[in-house]
């Protein structure tokens, strides 16, 4: 069983990762990432990337190429494996295209892990959510 502090802990570092990209503040991203090589982070649509420098470069271009966005975050499950930390959640992204306001559901897994510093991150996997519309009334 997981301790509310841990798990308060744990999601306090998922948030301080969405702060961080909703405010497009690259420090603040860079420190939420465990100091490894073996990091990885696969974004909507985007490939695999791996070790620090090709998600640090990744989340630059993201960054750079981002207007408007909020990220409200739906946590699904908190699963804590100590010293590793597994947070599912969907991600309801808000960002402008053309002057209009878009939304999207992105589920998304976040794998954290406990170090000197606190929780950082290790893994950033995020999928869009697709609804399938059936031929059938509800």
């Amino acid at each position: 069983m997981t301790s509310n502090v841990v798990r308060a802990q744990v999601e306090a570092a998922n948030r301080r990762f969405y702060d961080a990209f909703e405010t497009k503040d690259a420090d603040a991203l860079a420190a939420c990432w465990a100091a490894s090589d073996d990091i990885a982070c696969v974004h909507p649509g985007g490939p695999w990337v791996s070790g620090w420098e090709d998600v640090r470069e990744a989340w630059e271009f993201i960054l750079a190429n981002t207007g408007y966005i909020e990220v409200g975050v739906e946590i699904v499950a908190i699963v804590v494996a100590d010293p590793v930390a597994i947070v599912s959640c969907v991600e309801h992204v808000t960002t402008a295209r053309d002057g209009e306001r878009v939304e999207a559901s992105v589920a998304a897994t976040n794998v954290f892990e406990l170090g000197v510093d606190g929780w950082r991150m290790l893994v950033h996997h995020a999928s869009p959510i697709v609804r399938l519309i059936s031929d059938e009334p509800s």
